[in-house]
């Protein structure tokens, strides 16, 4: 009786230990760390994705390099979004649940953004994205943590840069895309409100295959310049401005070297807003391993990877790591000095540039 009482114990005791090693491990030296990166790698905005990915990639390779995070070298986990809603979802749900992945980077696109930052919520994994979703739109302002400009203030400083230039007439060009609509809708509001007049403003669908009518009614009311607000209309919109010989100023945000590639004979002149140039120890390290400058998001990637890697690097568990976001006030990166404020908003240095000849030069 005495011996099987005993034995009891020991097959107890054994059994409480197995459950707490179980539920309560924690990562030993050696262990990879798995982050999940769902980034469009296809479609129209394949270009930004890739440009992303690049970045991604080069602070992964430094850090690995660097014996990784407390001995535990990186292992990212893509998944192709394409760019849509449910497919970033999808992908989101695969790298939770199949991948078990510790956090996140990503997604890029605001739509894709707002969709699983409900997800993100309720999950309470660690997100750090280099992309924009409103306030509204997200249940936990600091998580995911947005490492991309408020497009709103974005926007409103092309507004006063091209105000400044002497044009008091404008046409805007934006879609229903939600980051195109909020940078569309930001600068007319801000033109007027400087005192200037928004002649004509068309806002179509993102994927629509005729801009003919919506550009024909701007040049019609022979605006001083046109604003094109888009990125997936960005090409064709400036070919029917060509094709109509308009001869006004054309203004814009953030345009890639895909966009300028592609309008590479009617884009030169044309002056748009977007995150300064990248420091130059980036830019020398970007070239050396790819054979071509940086475009953004590429340096955003990498500083958002960054800082989740210093994060991980401080925290032995997801709670801590959510509270090292939740307090994270300003992080000086490749891409400047990013500022989280109190209200949820980031801010980057920007800069205005032109297009000349298909490349960018920086004019203010």
């Amino acid at each position: 009786m005495e011996k099987t009482l005993i034995w009891l114990i020991v097959i107890v005791i054994v059994l409480i230990g197995g459950y707490y090693l179980f539920f309560n491990k924690q990562p030993v030296s050696g262990e990879e760390i798995k982050i999940g990166v769902p980034f469009v790698l296809s479609g129209d905005g394949a270009a930004w994705g890739e440009n992303a990915q690049k970045g991604v990639n080069l602070a992964v390779e430094e850090i690995n390099k660097k014996g990784g995070v407390n001995g535990r070298k990186i292992d990212v986990i893509y998944e192709n979004t394409e760019g849509e809603a449910k497919k970033a979802v999808s992908a989101y749900q695969k790298l939770v649940s199949v991948d078990k992945v510790e956090a996140i980077l990503g997604p890029l696109l605001q739509t894709e953004t707002a969709s699983v930052a409900p997800l993100i919520a309720k999950d309470n994994i660690p997100v750090i994205a280099p992309s924009y979703a409103a306030i509204q739109n997200r249940p936990n302002p600091r998580n995911p943590l947005l490492i991309w400009m408020d497009p709103t203030i974005e926007a409103g400083r092309m507004a006063e840069y091209v105000f400044k230039q002497g044009i008091r007439k404008m046409g805007v060009i934006g879609t229903l895309d939600s980051w195109e609509n909020e940078v569309s809708e930001a600068f007319a509001e801000k033109f007027k409100s400087l005192g200037g007049e928004v002649v004509v403003k068309e806002i179509v669908q993102p994927d629509t295959s005729d801009v003919k009518l919506n550009i024909t009614r701007i040049v019609n009311e022979k605006p001083e310049a046109i604003f094109l607000g888009t990125y997936f209309q960005f090409i064709q919109s400036l070919k029917m401005v060509g094709d109509l010989g308009y001869k006004g100023k054309l203004y814009s945000i953030e345009v890639d070297s895909y966009l300028a590639n592609e309008t590479k004979s009617i884009s030169s002149g044309l002056r748009f807003i977007a995150p300064d140039f990248y420091t130059s120890d980036f830019m020398k390290k970007f070239e050396e391993k790819y054979g071509q400058k940086p475009g953004i998001p590429a340096g955003q990637a990498y500083d958002a990877m960054n800082i989740l890697i210093s994060l991980l690097a401080q925290a032995k568990d997801k709670e801590r790591v959510l509270d090292l976001m939740a307090k994270l006030e300003n992080y000086k990166g490749v891409s400047g000095n990013i500022v989280l404020t109190e209200d949820h908003k980031t801010l980057f240095p920007t800069a205005v540039f032109e297009i000349q000849d298909g490349q960018f030069v920086k004019v203010e």
